[in-house]
C-alpha cells in the first residue's frame, strides 16, 4: 500500500510540482493551499508524513504544526517543513517546536524525495519498536496476572466450599485457618486491584496533581520507624530480621506523606520477599548529603545479574519468574519510582 503523504502549500505551481514527483515516485498525495484548509483534509484522513510550507494565508505554517500536534490522532505523523527562508531563525524556530525536518526551497528532487523516505523509515522503526514492547508487555502480563488471580481464587473457593459442606465438624482451629486463608486471598486480590488503580492515577498525573497541591514538610523518621513496625510480622513469618540506622541527623523534606510510606513501604515490602528464609536481614538507612535526604534498604536476597538492573522498573517486569515463585505482578517498583519522580 502506497504511503499517503499531505502537501500543505499556498503556491499552485510549487504544490503541483511537488505532488508530481512524489506520484511519480509511488506515493499517494493529498494537497491544501494552507492550514486551515491543511486541518479539513485531515479530518477525513490521517496520512503517513505531512509536507507543510510556512508562510501560508490564513493559518501560516507554524499555527498549522500547533494545531496537528494538539489532536492525538496526528500526533506522531511526521512533520517536514517546506519554506524558501533561509534564516537561522525561522530553522531555530521550526526545531524549537518539534518539527521533524526542514527543507529550504529550491530543493531538488533527491533532496525531497532523501527526506520524506528517511522520516517515513523512521517512524516505520518507531513503530515496530512499539509493537515490540507491547507485545513484550502483553507477555509479561499473561505470565504474571493469570497466576496472580487464580492463586488467592483457589483458596477462597476451596475453603469456601468446605464451610459450606462440613462447618458442623470442624474444630476452631480447622474453622479459624479456613477463614484465614480465605481473607488472605482476598486481601491478595485486593491488594492486586489497587495497584492497578494507583497505576492509573499516577498516569493520569493525578499523584503529581496532590503531591502538588498537599505537600508538607515531613520529617521521614517516624515514617520510617512506623513501616519497620507495620512490617515486623511479614518479617518474622520469613525469620527475618530488619534493622533501622537513623543515626545520621536528618533534615525535613518536602513531600506528601502518605505517597513517600507507599514508596518506602514497596521497597521494604520487596526487600523482605526476596531476602533468604531462615536468617536473612533487612536494614533501612538514612542519612544526608549535600542537601539531601537519601534513604538506602538493603536486603540479604538472591542478587540481581548486572544485566537485569536496568529493567526491574519496567512495568510487570519480574527476573525469571518461571524458576522462583514472586507473589505479585512486577508493579511495586515501577510504583514507588512513580511515585518518588512525581516528588
Amino acid at each position: 500500500m502506497a504511503h499517503r503523504i499531505l502537501v500543505v502549500e499556498d503556491d499552485a505551481h510549487m504544490r503541483e510540482g511537488i505532488q508530481d514527483i512524489l506520484e511519480t515516485h509511488g506515493y499517494e498525495v493529498w494537497t491544501a493551499g494552507d492550514g486551515a484548509e491543511g486541518l479539513q483534509t485531515l479530518e477525513t484522513l490521517v496520512p503517513d508524513l505531512i509536507l507543510s510550507d510556512i508562510a501560508m494565508p490564513t493559518m501560516d505554517g507554524y499555527a498549522f504544526y500547533e494545531a496537528v500536534r494538539r489532536n492525538p490522532r496526528w500526533a506522531l505523523v511526521p512533520f517536514i517543513f517546506l519554506t524558501a527562508r533561509g534564516e537561522r531563525a525561522d530553522i531555530r524556530q521550526g526545531k524549537r517546536l518539534g518539527v521533524d525536518d526542514y527543507l529550504t526551497k529550491p530543493f531538488d528532487t533527491e533532496d525531497l524525495l532523501a527526506a520524506v523516505e528517511a522520516r517515513l523509515k523512521r517512524m516505520a522503526e518507531v513503530r515496530a519498536a512499539t509493537e515490540a514492547e507491547k507485545e513484550a508487555l502483553r507477555k509479561a502480563i499473561l505470565d504474571a496476572l493469570p497466576h496472580e488471580l487464580r492463586t488467592p481464587l483457589t483458596y477462597i473457593k476451596g475453603y469456601t466450599s468446605l464451610l459450606l459442606q462440613d462447618t458442623a465438624l470442624m474444630t476452631p482451629e480447622i474453622l479459624h485457618e479456613a477463614l484465614e486463608a480465605i481473607r488472605s486471598g482476598s486481601d491478595r486480590i485486593g491488594s492486586l486491584v489497587e495497584d492497578f488503580v494507583f497505576l492509573v492515577t499516577l498516569d493520569a498525573g493525578e499523584v503529581a496533581a496532590t503531591v502538588k497541591a498537599a505537600h508538607e514538610t515531613v520529617d521521614l523518621r517516624p515514617i520510617l520507624r512506623t513501616l519497620v513496625t507495620d512490617y515486623q510480622q511479614r518479617a518474622a513469618a520469613r525469620q527475618v530480621t530488619i534493622e533501622l540506622d537513623l543515626s545520621s541527623p536528618l533534615p525535613f523534606v518536602e513531600a506528601y506523606p502518605p505517597y513517600i510510606a507507599n514508596a518506602l513501604g514497596r521497597l521494604l515490602d520487596n526487600a523482605i520477599k526476596f531476602s533468604k528464609r531462615d536468617g536473612g536481614r533487612v536494614t533501612i538507612r538514612a542519612w544526608a548529603e549535600r542537601g539531601e535526604v537519601h534513604v538506602a534498604i538493603e536486603d540479604t536476597g538472591i542478587g540481581l545479574p548486572a544485566t537485569e538492573i536496568p529493567k526491574i522498573f519496567e512495568r510487570f517486569y519480574q527476573v525469571d519468574r518461571a524458576r522462583m515463585e514472586q507473589q505479585g505482578v512486577g508493579l511495586g517498583l515501577p510504583i514507588a519510582l512513580g511515585i518518588v519522580e512525581a516528588h
